[in-house]
């Protein structure tokens, strides 16, 4: 696809769409941060919130199907819709963001986690000479001025992840994808960003950005008695 298979990509979305996350019962033993610990994904200065902690993957492959060039600015909201319970914290249910680039092209990117919901785990791709559609666990095909569809064995991606891992620590070659896993966070951290505030928010404001969802470093241990931020209200919620 990155060849040119549908020429030059127009569009990218993607969804990651699925259900609750498991939550942990509280023990009379555990105090208030052993307790946020054992449920880390439901507090956004422990997780990032979702859009961090589990949708930052489906940012990573819009950013791929993109040639990893970087937005310019990413608009959006999102909120709690079903996690309405105290006890899942001041993270949201759901994310809708919309990225623009500079030539023009468009990355959108909408996740939620509600039970019962139809599931999606998508990329679709459109290009000025065909479309392409990646179905995780699914389908993988192209249309347009080169049809194709892969009908090759299906690959279990994390074990793949481990062998290459493996081959490449015993053959001391190491792989080093740590500016597309900063890239790929940055994305997710500017998604949450303009969810929360419902602004819409360049690059420059992003990587310039000051905010802390927690406390200092040196504060943190396990006697350490904290809520994190209020609960994001789009329009309401200052980006700082």
């Amino acid at each position: 696809m990155l060849e040119g298979a549908i020429g030059q990509v127009r569009s990218v979305s993607t969804f990651r769409y699925g259900g609750e996350a498991t939550y942990i019962d509280p023990r009379p033993e555990w105090n208030k941060m052993t307790q946020q610990m054992r449920n880390w994904f439901y507090y956004n200065w422990l997780s990032g919130d979702f859009i961090v902690e589990q949708a930052v993957h489906s940012l990573d492959m819009m950013s791929w199907a993109m040639g990893d060039v970087m937005p310019i600015s990413a608009m959006g909201t999102g909120g709690r819709q079903v996690r309405v319970d105290s006890k899942y914290g001041n993270i949201y249910d759901h994310f809708a963001i919309e990225f623009k680039y500079a030539n023009g092209a468009i990355g959108t990117h909408f996740c939620r986690q509600q039970a019962g919901a139809t599931p999606r785990n998508s990329v679709s791709m459109l290009g000025s000479e065909g479309a392409a559609e990646v179905i995780i666990g699914g389908k993988h095909t192209i249309t347009g001025k080169m049809d194709w569809n892969y009908t090759g064995a299906k690959n279990n991606m994390y074990q793949t992840q481990h062998d290459e891992l493996f081959a490449a620590i015993r053959s001391n070659k190491p792989i080093n994808d740590g500016e597309w896993m900063t890239n790929s966070t940055l994305l997710a951290i500017w998604a949450r960003m303009a969810g929360y505030t419902g602004q819409n928010l360049t690059f420059d404001q992003v990587i310039n950005s000051k905010e802390s969802l927690g406390p200092e470093l040196s504060s943190y241990n396990w006697e350490l008695n904290i809520d994190g931020p209020l609960i994001a209200t789009p329009g309401k919620t200052k980006f700082s």
